[in-house]
């Protein structure tokens, strides 16, 4: 058993993930690591074999999407398509720079795609090229090229600040104050109502809401009789007392309409509790609000939804996701019922469930398969890679087809995409591992030049672009190069520099189109020259 691939590639995965994370002033070599001792374990005969190498790519990229489609959707809808635009421009670049470069100097296609993909460190690209032309070359440039395109990318960002001349910190203030004016906080005011129209008339809460865009959590009547008059659509008359949560444009249109503001101290006289709660049912995943029926026979209403760190008004057709922050108003004798529908814990999620993640593999893998016809180019595959993207960004942002829940929880889809990333670098690792000496002497370090250079040269010319040409934020910049880069240790440096989380946002917003359209150029590579 000392000598089956097994024991090769778990000794690969533990030796690898031990020196890479060790840290030297604040520096680890992370995944390129696994790679180094993969490469060296294949020149020394402990070679593993390709069906090791699909499955772990299977789950690595399934995971990928299913993480990404929720924000990849919204985002085009946003910002995402200006992003997406500039992400495509990069990724092109890098790609006919290094291919121009490569063919003045009389590289072969294989040599010349390897550089590519390994520069871009996209070990989907390097599948799906393998998948049209199946080189050891190919993946012998790919393991060259991959830790320096690494080491680069990451110093490179580091300095991109420093060259650029810009304040951080100030930039950090800026995104926040315009996201802000974009995503106005959820405030919680209470009104009574003194509109002398009242007096003669009255109106139903659901058409205030509708009026207003505004939440009515809580009523406190005038006369106690109006409160068993209809419980899921209340009258409000003169004299009560509201509590309505929606940003401070809604609230004013709800002043407008009912009267006068009264202090936040006013103590309700009813058995209504306000609840903090974190989106963790199987059940309730992936459904829109106003299906949950469950909560509306407990009298509990959904006022604010905390979604990476926004705050969003409760429409009917919001569709609840995973780690969702609720702030719910509902009985105090419900509450333990409240919770159990909600959950309120992310232990308590299934772990994992098989059957989803199975099930859209098969998808993706059918739909890769099939051939479009493009002109000039002839059929062209989304691939293996592919198809099992585009079908995890679908799933993932649909969360849930009936009974099956697409969505797994943050821990299920971090280990799956982690585990799928170790096997699947070690198997190329150790297949290019047998003709990298062979490879170096006959290139020498001129394809490590030439990837460096095609990164180089195309970042700083998108960063100047975006920059002076289309006025973005700083934090935006580096997390656009390094989604285009699909290169989470450039995301890292990014997010430690900037000390924020904001360089991922739009991060996620390229990732998945700037993977798809690497790996179809990494195809069209080997076909069109």
């Amino acid at each position: 058993m000392i000598n089956s691939e097994i024991f090769y590639l778990f000794s690969i995965i533990s030796v690898g993930y031990i020196f890479g994370n060790i840290k030297i002033k604040g520096f680890s070599l992370d995944i390129t690591a696994m790679l180094i001792v993969a490469l060296i374990a294949g020149h020394y005969g402990m070679v593993i074999s390709d069906s090791f190498k699909f499955f772990g790519l299977a789950i690595f990229i399934y995971a990928v999407g299913l993480q990404s489609g929720p924000g990849f959707f919204e985002s085009i809808k946003k910002d995402g398509v200006r992003l997406n635009f500039l992400a495509v421009t990069l990724v092109c670049m890098i790609f006919f720079s290094i291919f121009a470069v490569g063919k003045y100097l009389g590289l072969s296609v294989t040599v010349i795609d390897g550089i590519f993909t390994g520069s871009l460190t996209s070990v989907p690209s390097l599948a799906a090229a393998l998948e049209i032309k199946d080189d050891p070359v190919m993946s012998v440039m790919f393991g060259l090229v991959y830790p320096f395109g690494i080491v680069a990318t990451v110093l490179y960002i580091r300095l991109l600040p420093i060259l650029f001349r810009v304040d951080l910190s100030k930039e950090l203030e800026k995104y926040e104050k315009k996201q802000r004016a974009k995503y106005p906080d959820i405030l919680t005011k209470n009104f009574k109502i003194t509109n002398e129209n009242f007096k003669n008339d009255f109106a139903y809460k659901i058409q205030i809401e509708n009026m207003t865009g505004t939440i009515i959590e809580r009523i406190e009547f005038s006369d106690k009789n109006y409160s068993n008059i209809d419980e899921d659509n209340p009258i409000l008359h003169y004299g009560d007392v509201v509590r309505a949560s929606g940003t401070e444009r809604e609230l004013s249109k709800l002043r407008l309409i009912l009267g006068e503001e009264v202090a936040e101290t006013h103590e309700f006289q009813d058995d209504m509790g306000v609840y903090r709660l974190l989106v963790s049912s199987k059940e309730i995943v992936g459904k829109k609000i106003a299906t949950i029926g469950q909560l509306k026979a407990l009298r509990a209403v959904i006022t604010k939804v905390r979604r990476s760190g926004i705050d969003i008004t409760p429409h009917p057709s919001l569709t609840l996701r995973l780690g969702d922050k609720l702030y719910v108003v509902a009985p105090r004798e419900y509450e333990d019922k409240v919770k159990h529908i909600i959950g309120d814990d992310l232990l308590k999620y299934p772990a994992a469930d098989f059957l989803p993640v199975a099930l859209g593999i098969v998808i993706g893998i059918f739909i890769g398969s099939i051939p479009v016809g493009l002109p000039i180019i002839g059929d062209v595959k989304l691939s293996f890679v592919g198809g099992i993207l585009l079908t995890a960004l679908i799933l993932g942002r649909k969360g849930r087809t009936g009974a099956i829940v697409w969505q797994l929880s943050p821990h299920s889809t971090s280990m799956l995409k982690t585990l799928g990333q170790l096997i699947f670098v070690a198997t190329i690792g150790t297949n290019a591992g047998k003709y990298l000496v062979q490879s170096i002497a006959t290139n020498g370090f001129m394809p490590i030049y030439i990837g460096i250079f095609g990164l180089i040269f195309s970042l700083t010319f998108m960063a100047f672009l975006c920059r002076f040409v289309f006025k973005m934020n700083f934090l935006n910049i580096l997390g656009l190069l390094s989604g285009a880069m699909t290169s989470t240790p450039t995301l890292s440096m990014s997010n430690n520099i900037t000390k924020s989380d904001i360089p991922s946002i739009a991060y996620a917003a390229v990732y998945p189109t700037s993977l798809v359209l690497a790996l179809l150029l990494a195809q069209l590579g080997v076909k069109l020259f």
